[in-house]
């Protein structure tokens, strides 16, 4: 599928036993954008191919014209999926309550990539539980998924003695976890991606 095409007639010199960098106008057109990635959502890499033709204006032998061809392979990104696997109940008190939240990545892609920094924000019927981050590294393979486990202790004098209530019934609560990501993916192409996230639903405590 044809992707990009351009033309670029700026004269560049290069120096003798020298390199210079060409940049390329390009034109983009909504179809071939359309067509190029509507056949990529199930890969995990993308085979290109660039043509291109260079005029030169040599000495004594005037202007000559080489073909240039490149072809290979880029990696193609999906976005990782951040879920809620569960919150487990470990103590409750009076007072307070101690929860262990467990939080899912999934890696979708053909490469693995390393948890760096991870923020977040646990809401449960509209009140605040828990805000915080971690930057405890986490390898996550390509195809797979990993865990991540963080405890809570929740003050029920700061967020209502309601909450007691919810612990220790069998209620569904709808809950809102949203925060950020900063992951490096095992491919240099592609370096550190930060990866926003918001979720909402509802879950169980479990109790176990």
């Amino acid at each position: 599928v044809s992707f990009i095409r351009g033309k670029q007639s700026n004269k560049l010199e290069i120096k003798a036993k020298g390199a210079s960098t060409i940049q390329l106008p390009l034109t983009l057109r909504y179809v071939d954008i359309y067509e190029a990635f509507r056949n990529l959502t199930d890969q995990d890499v993308s085979r290109y191919q660039i043509n291109c033709a260079l005029s030169f204006d040599v000495p004594v032998l005037g202007v000559i014209r080489v073909p240039v061809s490149k072809e290979g392979e880029l990696p193609l990104l999906k976005i990782p999926a951040v879920s809620l696997a569960g919150v487990n109940l470990e103590k409750l008190g009076l007072s307070g309550a101690q929860l262990a939240l467990s939080i899912r990545l999934k890696n979708p892609n053909a490469f693995s990539m390393l948890l760096n920094h991870f923020q977040y924000s646990f809401t449960v019927n509209g009140k605040d539980w828990a805000t915080g981050e971690t930057q405890d590294k986490t390898q996550v393979s390509e195809k797979g998924e990993s865990l991540i486990q963080i405890p809570i202790d929740l003050n029920f004098l700061q967020i209502g003695q309601s909450v007691y209530g919810l612990l220790n019934g069998n209620k569904s609560l709808d809950y809102r976890l949203q925060g950020d990501l900063d992951f490096t993916a095992s491919i240099p192409l592609l370096g550190k991606v930060n990866l926003p996230f918001d979720q909402v639903g509802q879950i169980s405590v479990s109790k176990e």
